[in-house]
């Protein structure tokens, strides 16, 4: 390898320093890990059922997914996060994490844990699909109930 050869960091790297960041609050390291075309998929609207959650849906580009990072954000402090697992194989990697988050204008608290799956090309995410059950998300966003 030349000098000048950059080196590319594995998915295991990619993805151990993508979860560090998340779970410790810092999203300047997390986001400086996407790629700057990255697909951000954020769950599938389903109108009528999950739209109460106004951060979700597809968004490409970093921009893109740090406007819904911040959406998210001023409706819902996080107050927990842990990674439970992680899975790596070639280019991807999944993480499973435990969060616990409230809604700032209920108040009502929501325990969850959400699978986000990873793809890792030249050292940068380019793909981050979110999974989890949303109940407990819009049960909290309600104010009845």
């Amino acid at each position: 390898m030349s000098q000048t050869a950059e080196v590319t960091r594995s998915t295991r790297e990619v993805a151990e320093d993508w979860f560090d960041a998340l779970t410790r609050g810092d999203a300047d390291s997390a986001f400086s890990l996407l790629d700057p075309d990255v697909e951000f998929i954020n769950y599938t609207p389903v109108p009528g059922f999950n739209t109460d959650m106004q951060w979700i849906g597809t968004h490409h580009g970093t921009e893109a997914a740090l406007q819904s990072l911040n959406v998210f954000l001023s409706i819902c402090e996080v107050r927990f996060e842990e990674l439970l697992k992680l899975i790596v194989e070639d280019d991807e990697a999944i993480g499973v994490i435990h969060e616990i988050s409230s809604v700032r204008a209920t108040g009502k608290e929501f325990d969850i844990e959400f699978v986000q799956r990873l793809t890792v090309r030249d050292g940068k995410i380019i793909r981050w699909k979110s999974y989890t059950d949303p109940s407990p998300i819009i049960r909290a966003l309600r104010s009845e109930g």
